[in-house]
């Protein structure tokens, strides 16, 4: 299975777990039943009668035990919470985040494995540093954005680039950056998940969503098998955390999993770029 149908495949997943919104487990707390009293004037005749001839008046049915009262409350999560975190991402001062995508599957009969790092550091609009990494083939990238300028690294060292070259060869490894996957891909799609309820996470209070998905064949080129995930949206209304995993079968019959994780920590921490030279 080759590298750009793993791509395929983590769209597909990107998207089955995008399906994760502000769509809330409903259910309300049961009513109170009030307990049934018996009603009647003073001196009216008693609930048993005497034996006529051979046969005996049947006794009134004991009454229903009143429901049991239930204090529990449906926590709702914020309205628009999916449709607006890019906005409250890309409205943040500095963070840092860091992405593990891997895969595991077989072409051909053969099997193949690999892991991509992605962590980045952003300290505003036009100041960024960007390490990707393959962690099976030891393949890395490495570029430095201040403002109007930029450094690339290859293997020779650190290397000045124009910036609108050093953001076009950081278009391919951004995939795995928050900020160009939720703006792409989760925010566009419909909620249709549950919402699980509000948790720390990475140090902040967040609201929790997860979500599961068959198949996604407009897609992915074959079948989606199975895909499921998590999502973690802050109060502030940023992702601070996702991970999932999808397993799909492509159109020449082979079979791959993959996952990736994204945590997104230090918000609006006091961050500084240095040039590398």
């Amino acid at each position: 299975m080759t590298q750009r149908t793993w791509l395929l495949l983590l769209l597909a997943a990107v998207l089955a777990l995008g399906l994760a919104a502000c769509s809330p487990n409903e259910g309300t707390a049961p009513a109170e039943q009030e307990p049934q009293t018996s009603s009647g004037t003073e001196g009216a005749a008693p609930a048993a009668t005497e034996p006529v001839g051979n046969m005996t008046a049947p006794s009134p049915e004991p009454k229903p035990a009143p429901a049991e009262e239930t204090s529990a409350e449906v926590v709702l999560p914020p309205e628009g919470a999916f449709s607006n975190a890019n906005t409250a991402l890309a409205g943040l001062n500095s963070y840092r985040y860091s992405t593990l995508f891997t895969f595991v599957g077989e072409e051909d009969g053969e099997a193949e494995a690999g892991s991509i790092e992605l962590t980045g550091i952003v300290a505003g609009p036009n100041r960024m540093h960007l390490i990707w990494r393959d962690l099976g083939g030891g393949d890395r990238f490495e570029v430095i954005q201040i403002d109007d300028q930029a450094w690339v690294l290859d293997e020779g060292g650190w290397e000045e680039a124009p910036v609108l070259v050093a953001e076009a060869m950081s278009q391919a490894v951004l995939i795995y950056a928050p900020s160009i996957a939720w703006g792409s891909l989760f925010g566009e799609l419909e909620p249709t998940a549950n919402y699980i309820g509000e948790e720390t996470v990475n140090g902040v209070s967040a609201h929790h969503y997860t979500s599961t998905y068959a198949e996604w064949g407009g897609y992915w080129q074959g079948e989606l098998t199975n895909a499921s995930g998590d999502v973690w949206i802050a109060d502030a209304g940023y992702p601070v955390k996702y991970n999932f995993s999808a397993t799909g079968i492509d159109e020449d019959g082979d079979r791959g999993t993959v996952t990736w994780r994204m945590d997104l920590t230090d918000v609006n921490a006091p961050i500084t770029i240095e040039p590398p030279i």
